[in-house]
């Protein structure tokens, strides 16, 4: 089977795949925003949740604790206002797959610690429930981002197709 055959055995209808589009757009953005204000509202908190997962030196911490809070709302509103939508699902995937590494590094270590998803009023303890929280937005932004770039190559080379044709009469 080769890449055009896979590409074109996975299509989904524009409706369907437009909503599902939307929906994880809407959840990835809510989700971003509903972390960002709690981080941004309360950086002290947020920075004791960075150094509190023992992975980088305080100076990294900080730089974590400064921008993270910062991406986070940008990409919501990206994500929400349908602006820059694309990259914005990239980078968040990335965020995701950070998130991920960083709460699995620090759950196989036994640390007990608050996952410090979002802020002092949602302390969960890093276990089962936080990551599977961080791994189906991962695997979710995963699948829509392959969606989107599936729908993408084979926009491309319809169009190739139709540029070509045009071209012999």
């Amino acid at each position: 089977m080769n890449g055009q055959t896979l590409r074109n055995n996975i299509k989904l209808p524009n409706s369907i795949g437009s909503s599902l589009d939307s929906l994880l757009t809407w959840i990835f953005g809510i989700v971003m925003l509903i972390a960002a204000i709690p981080h941004w509202e309360n950086p002290y908190y947020f920075l004791g949740s960075v150094y509190a997962y023992k992975i980088v030196d305080s100076g990294i911490g900080q730089m974590v604790a400064i921008s993270l809070p910062f991406i986070q709302l940008v990409l919501a509103v990206l994500l929400l206002t349908r602006i820059l939508t694309n990259a914005a699902h990239w980078v968040s995937m990335f965020l995701f797959s950070c998130f991920a590494v960083v709460q699995t590094v620090s759950f196989l270590r036994g640390l007990d610690i608050s996952c410090g998803c979002f802020g002092p009023n949602h302390e969960t303890t890093i276990g089962f429930q936080t990551l599977f929280l961080v791994y189906t937005l991962l695997f979710l932004s995963v699948i829509r981002n392959l969606l989107c770039l599936f729908k993408t190559r084979s926009y491309l080379a319809n169009r190739e197709t139709s540029e070509t044709q045009g071209m012999n009469h």
